[in-house]
């Protein structure tokens, strides 16, 4: 990255969570509420920290092009309030579970126009971090995913545009009234030409139906030996149930084998990640064990204290 030798400082911006008072802020996270904004060294460079504070500020301090991979996964619209559901273990947290949650409610915040306005200041803040071969990630889901689709093809340009990923859960329940939404959409935009695609590390086995056809001496398309392929752009992958022990009750909390499939297809071994709604911390216990660097932001205090808890246990 060439900037290993640079203290980069990221001033850290205090926001309390509805519901919290400011000893418990304090409890949870060790700052005082009313504490002047703190700046933060970080020797060789973000890696490894999750920073409390909005995506946008704390983009403006990390070193620019450094990230090959930046997955967002910013609330869905929804216009409803997310809670955390109760299931956290961890000690600290225990005490502040209900402030696991956010606010997606947009109509005082000028509705749709003030919610892509919001996420294209962030997109835009966060494009400068990737390198001339890094991908950006939009996870979004039915409510404006179309919007957010124009909304990059303004920032990064259509061509850049590679894959619209579908991940296809299965989970909960069935709707009476229209075909059931069981998929989230994810967006995938290079920042130049050329990205990399890792499609060994995700291959998946072809069937035995064409790996008989395969033998066949004529009209055969590929060879005996080529037993395996790119998965499709639709990714099967459960959500996670109530029971599931990386739960941590976040209330959209993504399963890590998404994320690790995600970073294992998109970047360099030994490659650099961020996630700067991070939440629960899960795609950063992705790239932690998958051996990549990785730095991610939340404004939640508790979520960014739950974030920390995970990748210390992985």
């Amino acid at each position: 990255m060439g900037n290993s030798g640079k203290i980069w400082t990221v001033r850290l911006k205090w926001g309390m969570t509805e519901g919290m008072n400011s000893a418990e802020m304090q409890k949870l996270t060790g700052v005082k509420a009313d504490e002047p904004k703190g700046v933060l060294p970080v020797e060789q460079g973000p890696w490894g920290h999750v920073f409390l504070g909005d995506c946008r500020e704390i983009a403006g301090e990390l070193p620019l092009k450094s990230l090959d991979l930046v997955y967002l996964d910013p609330p869905f619209f929804t216009n409803r309030e997310h809670k955390g559901n109760g299931k956290v273990k961890m000690g600290k947290l225990r005490e502040a579970r209900n402030a696991l949650g956010f606010d997606d409610r947009w109509v005082v915040r000028e509705g749709k126009v003030g919610y892509l306005r919001w996420l294209e200041e962030r997109i835009r803040a966060i494009r400068s971090l990737l390198t001339p071969t890094g991908v950006f990630l939009l996870h979004l889901d039915w409510h404006v995913v179309h919007y957010a689709k124009v909304l990059c093809d303004g920032i990064f340009g259509e061509e850049r545009f590679q894959n619209e990923l579908i991940w296809y859960y299965q989970t909960g329940g069935a709707s009476k009234d229209r075909f059931s939404r069981k998929h989230d959409t994810i967006l995938l935009y290079s920042n130049g030409e050329t990205f990399p695609f890792n499609g060994k590390a995700i291959a998946i086995p072809r069937t035995a139906k064409a790996m008989e056809r395969a033998k066949c001496p004529t009209g055969a398309r590929i060879k005996a030996t080529n037993t395996h392929k790119n998965p499709d752009d639709v990714l099967v992958i459960p959500a996670l149930n109530p029971m599931a022990n990386e739960r941590t009750g976040y209330p959209t909390q993504k399963p890590v084998e998404l994320l690790e499939r995600l970073i294992k297809a998109l970047t360099p071994e030994q490659g650099t990640v961020g996630d700067f709604c991070c939440g629960s911390g899960t795609t950063l216990v992705a790239a932690q064990r998958l051996g990549r660097r990785w730095v991610g932001c939340d404004v939640n205090p508790a979520a960014v204290e739950l974030a920390r808890w995970r990748v210390k246990k992985s």
